[in-house]
């Protein structure tokens, strides 16, 4: 879709949201701050606190919305999944929506409908698109609560916004969250959308090096950034890795080198595993009536796993054991009821006895081991994928750094697992990686053009028409035309490339197409179509996929005889570009739409 630009010098305040998988939060700085001070005047709300329980504190708030019955915002965030677990106490719930870890729907999806749907907690049915647009909505009202709080008075039109989104995910997808953000009252034309692990590198570019320190504690710089340097950006979030390679050109740009890949690799496994875990020694069904009828004592006692997580390990990677876990007394009581035993005699009958005690007070001592081997799934995945991108580097200019980002780069298992793996390459976290991504987003929205160019992730192009050859097409294109006295023999479906996979694109740099104008009062529409194979044939190939349209549309007094219409495509960019001219006259544009959304 064809977008405004805003220039730098009618925004006076840049302001990045990151929604993220498990948790969201946004930063923002003056332009005149940013001028004189990088990163030290960058603002993010790190007050984030759960009221109940034991007061959990985070950079960030949970990604956890709660809409009324009438579908009416009611809160985000812990607010949230406070509110939601009165409801169920009172047993008020039943018409309430409540979404959780929702943004993962996006991850990986080619094809994408507007109007895609999501189940909230009762399993029905409801608009994603106004899920995301709630959450976004609430993020943004924060901010301007915040400051209010500031007394600094500013304007939607001196503000200039960015988005954080994967640099894996595809065109659909962030077409959708900017359609969510605008539908959230976020003016098209003042939002950017910034690909994190990018951001996440502006970042560290301009941390000092007296805050950063390697392996051993020691001051250094976490990449050096002298021109031809390569290193990766390891970004690890709660549902995602994304991982992506960049190469210094000068000192105010960098390229991308690699195709942006990654999985769902995130902190959200190592909880999955740990409820498995627990599932095994307490019964499905046990956890299952403790989960319904417990709400908040489950809450609690997620949450208290949350925090527990973060430090099996200490800052300086030592072993903290055991984890003490405190089963709340309602889970034992179930656990005789279900099962006919008591919670010690359901841990010595697992297979986990000898790695888990009970200690006085109905805790769980959990050896260091054990709940290390939690984190083994994304682990593993991790350290594969990484091995796989180094192995298949150019061998005359290496990468010579790892940068680990996201919340979970926070945990040392992880970091550890990624420096024992790759021992000859320098393996650095900065200080708090989850905010490295929306201190990043701020930096990218005052100087968007650092990233100079980008790695094609799919192969692009059209479906047209071509003659018939009987000696190369398959018998099944082969299309007859009739018109008057004019006859031709066409085949149909051909993949016309506009560009291949793996190919760099510069930022500014564009694609150019000409086509013939056919119907002189109709827009022109062209399919837009993408696929991970290098030379497709045909659009009907297999994985070959249509992505989307863009809609060229007519002067009010129609197209000219025998016009012929120039469509420039700029791939290079965060989102794609797309602008039509006159291929006769250059100074005459066209309305144009790019719709990635079927």
């Amino acid at each position: 879709m064809s977008k405004g630009r805003v220039s730098k010098t009618d925004s006076i305040l840049i302001v990045a949201i990151d929604f993220g998988t498990t948790y969201s939060g946004y930063a923002f700085q003056f332009r005149h701050d940013y001028e004189s001070d990088r990163i030290g005047s960058i603002f993010a709300n790190t007050s984030w606190t759960a009221q109940s329980g034991n007061g959990l504190t985070s950079w960030k708030t949970p990604t956890t919305l709660l809409l009324n019955p009438d579908s009416t915002f009611n809160s985000f965030g812990y607010d949230a999944e406070e509110e939601y677990q009165e409801l169920i106490e009172n047993e008020e719930h039943h018409d309430f929506h409540y979404f959780r870890r929702f943004k993962m729907m996006l991850h990986n999806k080619v094809i994408m409908n507007r109007d895609v749907e999501i189940e909230d907690s009762g399993g029905r049915k409801y608009s994603a698109r106004t899920v995301f647009k709630h959450s976004i909505d609430f993020l943004n009202k924060h901010f301007f609560k915040t400051i209010e709080n500031r007394s600094l008075g500013i304007e939607y039109k001196h503000i200039q916004w960015v988005l954080t989104v994967p640099a894996i995910w595809n065109e659909p997808a962030k077409q959708f969250m900017r359609e969510a953000a605008v539908e959230a009252g976020i003016p098209s034309n003042r939002l950017q959308l910034a690909l994190e692990p990018e951001a996440a590198s502006l970042f560290c570019k301009y941390v000092p090096s007296e805050m950063q320190t390697d392996e051993d504690g020691l001051n250094t710089k976490i990449v050096p950034f002298s021109i031809g340097t390569r290193y990766m950006i390891l970004d690890l979030g709660g549902g995602t890795g994304d991982v992506t390679v960049h190469e210094v050109v000068d000192e105010d740009s960098l390229k991308e080198l690699n195709v942006a890949s990654g999985g769902a690799w995130g902190g959200t496994n190592v909880d999955r595993a740990y409820f498995n875990m627990l599932k095994s020694i307490f019964g499905e069904d046990t956890l299952k009536k403790f989960k319904i009828e417990r709400r908040t004592d489950m809450l609690e006692f997620q949450r208290d796993f949350e925090m527990k997580k973060r430090h099996i390990r200490d800052k300086l990677g030592q072993s903290i054991r055991p984890v003490i876990i405190s089963i709340p007394a309602q889970l034992s009581e179930f656990i005789k009821e279900i099962k006919g035993i008591s919670l010690q005699d359901a841990v010595a009958n697992s297979e986990f006895a000898d790695k888990i005690k009970i200690k006085p007070g109905n805790k769980l001592a959990i050896a260091r081991e054990l709940m290390e081997e939690l984190f083994d799934g994304p682990r593993k995945e991790i350290i594969s994928h990484v091995r796989n991108i180094l192995e298949n580097q150019d061998s005359e200019h290496r990468i010579s750094a790892i940068l680990m980002v996201g919340g979970f780069s926070t945990s040392n298992i992880i970091v550890d697992a990624v420096r024992q793996a790759f021992p000859h390459l320098r393996v650095v976290v900065p200080p708090e990686p989850d905010l490295a991504v929306v201190k990043g987003a701020v930096l990218y929205g005052h100087a968007p053009l650092t990233i100079s160019s980008r790695v094609c992730k799919y192969t692009y192009g059209v479906a047209i028409y071509v003659d018939f050859n009987d000696k190369i097409h398959p018998p099944e294109k082969r299309v007859q035309i009739d018109e008057d006295d004019h006859k031709e023999v066409l085949c149909k479906d051909v993949f016309s490339q506009f560009i291949g996979v793996g190919e760099s694109v510069s930022v500014n740099g564009s694609v150019d197409k000409i086509y013939d104008v056919t119907k002189p009062h109709a827009p022109m529409s062209l399919q837009i179509f993408a696929t991970p194979e290098k030379s497709p044939l045909f659009t009907t190939d297999k994985y070959c996929e249509m992505l989307g349209t863009i809609t060229i549309n007519p002067p009010q007094d129609g197209w000219k005889k025998g016009a012929k219409i120039k469509v420039s495509m700029k791939f290079g960019g965060a989102e794609f570009e797309v602008h039509a001219t006159d291929f006769q006259n250059p100074n005459t544009f066209y309305s144009t739409h790019f719709d990635f959304l079927l």
